[in-house]
């Protein structure tokens, strides 16, 4: 991790003596003050999450940032990079229009819309820490679709070539 002017520590599970329902509930706390109790705003809106399904008494979109669904079943298991980078989901949304000609220290955020179905996502990549956070503008606030950290060169690579494909439209 480079040492970015923005960029929050990593919640780390060693700092919770390697307890997974203490941290859960650190990860959750910060998930809810970041996000349902003090949202941030992008873009001039203010950014509100997925509450349904809810499970373990927790609304779908702390699993979409803090889970992954690695066989693509719907069961989501914890993913450690993505849990340990909980506070720079709130990060990137208020630091979205970070630029490398305004920051010395890094790269820069890279943005960009895609089309998904009927609507478009707006992307915030932070490539030089491979973590990537999507929104989803609505018509009076903005959706946080997911937040997760690229664990494999390929995807970033691939999802760079996107960044380059629908950055000009």
């Amino acid at each position: 991790m480079s040492d970015n002017c923005w960029l929050p520590n990593l919640e780390l599970f060693d700092d919770y003596n390697n307890d997974w329902n203490n941290y859960q509930d650190a990860l959750y706390n910060i998930f809810k003050n970041d996000l349902i109790d003090n949202p941030p705003s992008f873009d001039g809106k203010t950014i509100k999450i997925r509450w349904q399904p809810i499970e373990y008494d927790k609304p779908e979109a702390f699993f979409h940032v803090t889970c992954q669904d690695y066989r693509k079943d719907g069961e989501r298991c914890p993913d450690f990079r993505r849990c340990e980078r909980i506070r720079w989901v709130k990060a990137f949304i208020q630091n979205y229009k970070c630029d490398s000609s305004l920051c010395d220290v890094c790269e820069g955020i890279k943005i960009w819309n895609e089309p998904y179905q009927n609507k478009k996502r707006v992307h915030i990549l932070l490539e030089e820490e491979r973590y990537m956070v999507v929104v989803e503008p609505r018509e009076a606030y903005c959706l946080l679709i997911t937040a997760f950290y690229f664990d494999h060169d390929h995807a970033l690579e691939k999802k760079l070539k996107h960044y380059e494909k629908f950055r000009e439209q």
